[in-house]
């Protein structure tokens, strides 16, 4: 769906059609998913902050500015649910993240046997130590690293300047290579 559909979408979600916005939900939906699943490593705590997304989405959506492009918009909401919930877990007894997996992380087809383990079980043990991230960097990291999103895009989203992006990626990057590197010379 290109922007000019979203847009007229939008206009007629704001005119309460719920159609329009269950064909912007089922457009965004795995976006925010991914994120969600992503940041806070649990399917069930994911699928909760997508629907907790999706209706800031529809309550705020006379908020929308239409300088920005609305996937911006969409990750800023579902960034904001979800580093309220690392936040809040951080806090609980019980919110230790555990089990990550990578079964939705593809690896190229043109690499031999051997290189795509040694891949995955690298992107396995990063993913699995940015669970012990702050909730800012793990949110600027999985911005950057993982959806791949331009800094200008991290600044809307999060609200944050770049250099407090760069400097919370930074800290994030060196705090996995650290673990990376205890765990090698453990081997």
């Amino acid at each position: 769906m290109n922007e000019r559909e979203i847009q007229i979408l939008i206009d007629k979600c704001k005119k309460q059609d719920t159609a329009a916005f269950a064909a912007l939900v089922a457009e965004y939906r795995q976006l925010v998913f991914r994120l969600a699943f992503r940041l806070l490593c649990d399917e069930e705590e994911a699928r909760d902050m997508v629907q907790e997304t999706f209706v800031k989405v529809w309550l705020s959506l006379d908020k929308y500015n239409r300088e920005y492009r609305f996937s911006t918009w969409i990750y800023t909401i579902a960034g904001n649910v979800c580093y309220d919930r690392l936040r809040s877990l951080q806090h609980s007894p019980s919110g230790s993240m555990q089990g990550i997996s990578l079964a939705n992380i593809s690896l190229s087809s043109g690499e031999d046997m051997e290189q795509s383990l040694i891949n995955k079980e690298l992107k396995e043990l990063i993913l699995r130590f940015t669970h012990e991230l702050t909730p800012k960097q793990k949110l600027v990291f999985m911005l950057r690293e993982i959806e791949g999103l331009e800094v200008s895009e991290v600044e809307a989203i999060t609200g944050m300047s770049a250099e407090k992006i760069k400097s919370n990626l930074y800290l994030a990057r060196k705090q996995i290579r650290i673990k990376i590197n205890l765990m090698e010379d453990n081997l």
